[in-house]
């Protein structure tokens, strides 16, 4: 009796890890995600008003900073979106994980699983 006791504390703690680390890697996802949106819409935004300046026939010099700032924004899309698939793999990882400890209706596993399914890569 005192080992089914032992295995039942231990499977509640790791319950408990399993949980903190579900929220923290959804937060995360939730987090990137967030950022990878804004970088989209920076990226759309630099490339509506390039399209703008040369459709105008605008000066040379504005025209070329707003390439620039086109550029700049494309630029951090790349990484945004490695950093946000790196946070959403661990994320199922860990899901995959918590499967064994955690029932389907658990408030941190419904957030996991939500989070992840939000992912747009």
């Amino acid at each position: 009796m005192h080992d089914i006791s032992q295995t039942r504390q231990s499977d509640e703690k790791t319950a408990s890890i399993l949980r903190n680390k579900l929220n923290a890697a959804a937060d995360k996802v939730i987090r990137l995600d967030q950022e990878m949106s804004l970088y989209r819409k920076e990226e759309r935004k630099a490339s509506k008003h390039l399209e703008g300046l040369r459709d105008n026939d605008a000066e040379a010099a504005d025209i070329e900073e707003a390439e620039t700032n086109w550029f700049n924004a494309g630029q951090m899309l790349p990484s945004a979106q490695s950093r946000l698939a790196t946070a959403a793999n661990e994320l199922r990882s860990l899901i995959k994980r918590a499967v064994e400890y955690l029932p389907s209706d658990d408030d941190a596993m419904q957030r996991a699983v939500k989070a992840s399914n939000a992912v747009d890569l």
